[in-house]
Formats: C-alpha cells, sequence, structure tokens
C-alpha cells in the first residue's frame, strides 16, 4: 500500500531527504567536471597540445556517459538508483582525481573521457527518474532543487580550481577536485531510493506490477514527433551550453582578462543558474512550461549577444549570470515536460535516449569550438553562432513541448 502522503502525490520528508541527497551527487560530480575550462589552457601551456585535441576530453566524458545514460536508465527503472549511483560517483570522482596525474594527451582522454565519462552517466537521468516517482505534486520545484547542484557546481568550483591552483598547483589542485567531491558524491548515494511502493526489489515486483504506471514505452515513444522534436532542441541545448562552459575562460583570456577574473564568469553563471533551478521550477509547477519558455530563450539570447560584442569583464559577469538563469531554467523545463508528455511507465529509459541527445551536442560542441579556434585564432564563430542555435530550440521546444490530450 501506498503511505497517506504518498496516495496525495505528496512524498513528506522522506521525499525531500532523497532530494537533498540527489542535489549533494550532482553538485559533488558538477565541481571537477566545471574546473576543466580552468585547467584547459594550462594544459595547453604546459603540454604545448591544441585546445581542440584537449577538448576531445570532455566530449569523450559527455558521449561516453551518453550511451551508457541510456543504460542506467533502464537498470534504474529494474532496480533502483542507489547502486547505481554508487558506482558510477565512485568512477566519477576518480576520474578526475587522476587527471592531475596526466603526462600524456591519452592519459587526459582516459581519465577524464572514459572514467569520468562513465562517473557521470547517471546523475541527470536517475535525478529526473527518481524525483518524477516521488513527486506528483511540486515535481518541477523538486527537479529545480536537485538540477541546481549542477550550476551551483560551476559557481564554486571553477574559483576552487583557480584558488587551488595557484597555491598548490595544477596536479594536486585536480587531484583534491576529483577525489573530495567523489567522495562527498558516494557517500550521499547511499540516501537515495525510490518510493516503497515503487522500489524494483524482488521482493516488491508484484506491488510495482499493480501500480498505476501509465505511459508510453521506449519503442512507443519513438513514433512521436514530439519526441524527436524535443530530442533535437536538448542536442543544440547541450552544445551551446558546453561550448561556452568549456571556452568561455579561454575566450575571456583571449580578450585580456586574468585567469582569476575569467573564472568568476563561471561563478556568475552558477549563480544565475541556481536562483533560475529554483525559481523556474517551482513557477513551471502553476504556469505552462512554454509560457516560462520565452523569457528564458530571451535572456539567454541576449546575454550572448553581450558577450560576443563587448567581451569586457564586467559584460562578462553579467552576460555569464544572465545565461546561466536562462539555461538553467530552459533545461529544467526540459526536464519538467518529459514525464508530463510521455509518463512514468519507462520514463528511465526515455530520458537516457534524451540525455544521450543531449550529451552528442555537449560533446560536438566544445570540440567543435575549439578546433574553430585553433583553425581561425578566434572564437567569433561559435560565440556568434550561439544565440541563433538558443533561437532553433526555443522554437522547437514552445511548438512541441505540450501535454498530451
Amino acid at each position: 500500500m501506498l503511505a497517506p502522503e504518498l496516495r496525495r502525490g505528496r512524498p513528506g520528508a522522506r521525499g525531500w531527504l532523497v532530494v537533498a541527497a540527489l542535489f549533494t551527487v550532482t553538485f559533488s560530480i558538477s565541481n571537477p567536471f566545471a574546473a576543466f575550462g580552468v585547467f584547459l589552457p594550462i594544459f595547453a601551456d604546459v603540454f604545448g597540445w591544441s585546445r581542440g585535441s584537449i577538448s576531445i576530453a570532455i566530449s569523450l566524458n559527455l558521449l561516453l556517459g551518453g550511451v551508457l545514460g541510456f543504460a542506467v536508465g533502464a537498470i534504474a527503472d529494474r532496480h533502483g538508483p542507489r547502486s547505481t549511483l554508487v558506482v558510477t560517483a565512485s568512477l566519477g570522482g576518480a576520474g578526475f582525481a587522476l587527471a592531475g596525474t596526466v603526462t600524456a594527451l591519452w592519459q587526459l582522454h582516459l581519465y577524464i573521457g572514459v572514467m569520468a565519462g562513465a562517473g557521470m552517466c547517471g546523475f541527470y537521468v536517475i535525478a529526473a527518474t527518481t524525483v518524477a516517482r516521488w513527486f506528483a505534486h511540486q515535481r518541477g520545484l523538486a527537479l529545480g532543487v536537485v538540477l541546481t547542484g549542477f550550476n551551483l557546481g560551476f559557481m564554486t568550483g571553477g574559483p576552487l580550481a583557480a584558488v587551488a591552483i595557484e597555491h598548490l598547483g595544477w596536479r594536486v589542485a585536480y587531484g583534491l577536485l576529483g577525489g573530495g567531491f567523489g567522495l562527498i558524491g558516494v557517500l550521499a548515494a547511499l540516501f537515495v531510493t525510490f518510493p516503497p511502493s515503487a522500489s524494483p526489489s524482488p521482493r516488491q515486483r508484484v506491488v510495482r506490477a499493480s501500480q498505476d504506471v501509465g505511459g508510453l514505452t521506449l519503442t512507443e515513444a519513438f513514433g512521436e514527433g514530439r519526441f524527436w522534436s524535443i530530442g533535437t532542441a536538448w542536442l543544440v541545448n547541450g552544445a551551446v551550453l558546453m561550448t561556452v562552459s568549456v571556452h568561455v575562460v579561454p575566450y575571456a583570456r583571449d580578450a585580456g582578462i586574468s585567469l582569476e577574473r575569467a573564472a568568476l564568469g563561471l561563478t556568475a553563471y552558477g549563480v544565475g543558474a541556481a536562483i533560475a533551478r529554483v525559481g523556474v521550477g517551482a513557477l513551471a509547477d502553476r504556469l505552462e512550461a512554454h509560457a516560462v519558455m520565452h523569457v528564458c530563450a530571451a535572456m539567454q539570447i541576449a546575454a550572448l549577444l553581450a558577450i560576443v560584442v563587448r567581451p569586457s569583464e564586467a559584460l562578462l559577469l553579467v552576460g555569464l549570470g544572465a545565461f546561466g538563469f536562462g539555461f538553467a531554467g530552459s533545461d529544467t523545463l526540459f526536464v519538467r515536460v518529459v514525464p508530463e508528455v510521455f509518463g512514468v511507465k519507462a520514463l528511465g529509459a526515455i530520458m537516457g535516449v534524451l540525455s544521450l541527445g543531449w550529451r552528442c551536442g555537449a560533446a560536438l560542441g566544445p570540440t567543435a569550438a575549439g578546433y574553430l579556434r585553433d583553425a581561425t585564432g578566434s572564437y567569433a564563430l561559435p560565440f556568434g553562432a550561439a544565440p541563433f542555435a538558443v533561437g532553433l530550440t526555443y522554437l522547437l521546444f514552445v511548438t512541441t513541448a505540450r501535454r498530451p490530450r
């Protein structure tokens, strides 16, 4: 039997404890990931590697994580989230920690691309599927709180890396970021579970089979035009975010801004994004998602245009703060509408496929931007194209992300 609060769609203190644990896992894994852009110019200076070849590491991370995320989502649907998160958080922390030992480019690709990529495969998919099962009401708010951890990681990861590099050297800095935050993530993952009635342990499969878990199967979702429209929009969204987050520090340095000042831009992004995650998540519980998307898209486009036209220190901080708000708000809306459109029957598998699309875009974006910078000596092309890409995601989202009849 469902607990009374779950029958009413309100999970009570236990559900919010799970939200807090998921927030901590997300925050932990995002710190060393967000710091990659700070280490990128150091790898280029120390080893003489091109920025494009260095960026391949983060592209491998995202692609491998996306492929494994599909499997992780399906496993979580069947066996629950806890053990999967413990394993992946351990791998992620170890991969980023080992990045401090690299002496060759292939090692960077192995540690950050393969190991950390496998470690980051589950947090987004599992967060969405777990929250969707715990919350019928306040789902947008709960998702916003969890995903705020990812953006707060950008707020702290870049500055922490810059300070640690300054005082301890880049090798120790990456080791501390990866190992320390990896351990925190593993401990938090121990508290993540599905609701009792949705727990897919062997003793509860009969109960689960009788639950009302309506929605589409993965095969049925493939036949929906909205699935492909939302997937394409999310793919482009990922390309924009990772291009900006990985290359904005090198872009600012090219404009004459110091490393520590440029890293503060990531903090501004994290502040704006954290505010948006909670605020937009709560607002989406009350308003139509596409109505809120109008504001989020407009903020992103305006911020990116400002950064491209005049990359000064002041505009970098203000622009990245506004971009963070707009991006995090729109990303929360993407995650919010998926269970509404497709149901929760195969939510883990569906989110896994959509997450793979996001990661494909996120993987291609920074690598393409890095090679364009190497070829042209400027970030004008990738940063100039970003506002138009945001406009495309907006059009795809508002024309397809509606509730089913």
